[in-house]
């Protein structure tokens, strides 16, 4: 049904975008877009914690996009992305290598419709990010940061001045189903088929700001997850001002829904002061205090306790750490985690800013087996470094350095392991 809707509505969007009044329209604007982006990326036992392993890894990853913006009207808007991404591994060696597909990235018609309640229709292909990204960020898991799309029918409605609710509704399937690629190479996106319909308040009170949202998520049963389910998540955040240089940010989401026959009872939540101290001392900037909490099933009850990650699979508090989960669930499947974590922001000019980080990790239940084998709730110690740079008005990079030292919850004997991402970008 979704399907159907997005191809309507970007033939009711080709019809009549020719028909949109002269005097509301601009002289047309085409807008190509170029984005080279080159990674480097090492890292040693990150899946596995074990120095015997040898899982160890390094290679490249190089994304080309090439887009066009057509703004054919005032407030109407084609945009189309396509991307292509292939990796060249220097360890282990035995990687083949594969150009992999070009695909469409994004493809979505947007048209504002003014009015006493305006409100924009944005339908196709494309990017959705709400909030801070704890539960809407990523509509393509399985890819990692190959792609990040929801195929997607979203309503934006503006209520009144700094108040907006947002509607969409989202499908997808294992792999890239609804749209054509050249050099077909089928890469995972997701576990099993999903359905979603989300609505998304968000709000400003005085200088405070509230989100509340309710999102429902449906699987579908594959041959190797057999199991279909239901998700519905139901959340607040808020934001808000302290003194002149504190920020409070907090926010929390329950889960109820079921897998196959088990209900589901899950919490997850998030929370953290920001104290802006640019100015006050040489170099720094910023100051960060924050917690996590992400609720882990209990083996001993039929409910599923555990948080699922429904929209959040993605490197948001450690580009290495998303590793670790793969043996103990699936890639990037931020759950069972308690995290209390401290930052500074470093300035270094115009140019170039740092961040360094410190998480104290944990889990909420022990999870006693071959992996991860621990029976402790001590997940280990995780540190960041990260440089950013900015070449010229084109080109941009950073650096990324993490460091973790296994806990309790890890089998006997689990070793550290270090990763290391170079990346340069180039933008027009």
């Amino acid at each position: 049904m979704l399907r159907k809707a997005i191809i309507w509505s970007l033939i009711a969007a080709a019809i009549l975008s020719p028909f949109v009044r002269a005097e509301e329209k601009p002289a047309p604007r085409l807008k190509l877009i170029f984005v080279e982006r080159f990674r480097f990326e090492a890292w040693d036992n990150a899946v596995s914690l074990d120095d015997t392993a040898g899982d160890g890894v390094a290679y490249s990853r190089n994304r080309t996009t090439l887009g066009l913006n057509w703004r054919a009207a005032k407030n109407f808007e084609i945009l189309v992305k396509v991307t292509n991404e292939f990796r060249v591994y220097l360890a282990p060696k035995d990687r083949a290598f594969n150009w992999h597909e070009l695909f469409f990235d994004n493809l979505y018609v947007k048209w504002t419709i003014p009015g006493r309640l305006p409100f924009t229709i944005t339908a196709g292909r494309q990017d959705i990010n709400l909030g801070e990204g704890f539960v809407i960020a990523d509509g393509t898991p399985g890819d990692g940061s190959r792609s990040y799309y929801f195929n997607a029918f979203r309503v934006d409605a503006d209520l009144r001045k700094n108040h907006k609710l947002i509607f969409f509704l989202h499908a997808q399937k294992t792999t890239d189903r609804y749209l054509p690629m050249i050099n077909e190479r089928p890469q995972p996106l997701a576990e099993q088929p999903e359905n979603a319909l989300a609505f998304y308040y968000s709000g400003a009170f005085g200088k405070a700001k509230i989100d509340a949202y309710a999102v429902r998520k449906t699987t579908e049963g594959t041959e190797l997850f057999p199991v279909a389910g239901r998700i519905d998540t139901f959340g607040l955040r808020a934001q808000v001002p302290i003194l002149r240089p504190l920020m409070l940010t907090a926010e929390g989401a329950v889960q109820t829904g079921h897998c196959g026959d088990a209900g589901r009872a899950a919490f997850g939540g998030i929370a953290h002061l920001d104290y802006d101290i640019a100015g006050a001392l040489p170099l720094l900037k910023t100051v960060v205090l924050g917690g996590i909490y992400l609720s882990g099933d209990s083996l001993g009850t039929e409910k599923i306790e555990g948080w699922d990650p429904i929209f959040s699979r993605w490197p948001k508090w450690s580009e290495s750490f998303i590793y670790t989960f793969t043996r103990e669930s699936r890639l990037s499947y931020w759950s069972n985690l308690t995290s209390l974590y401290g930052s500074i922001s470093l300035d270094f000019g115009s140019r170039s800013d740092g961040l360094l980080m410190l998480q104290r990790m944990g889990a909420i239940e022990a999870q006693p087996g071959v992996f991860p084998g621990g029976t402790g709730l001590g997940r280990g110690t995780l540190l960041k470094g990260r440089l950013n740079y900015k070449i010229s008005k084109f080109l941009t990079g950073r650096v990324i350095w993490e460091h973790f030292i296994p806990g309790s919850f890890y089998f006997p004997g689990a070793a550290s392991y270090n990763w290391l991402q170079f990346e340069m970008i180039f933008r027009y």
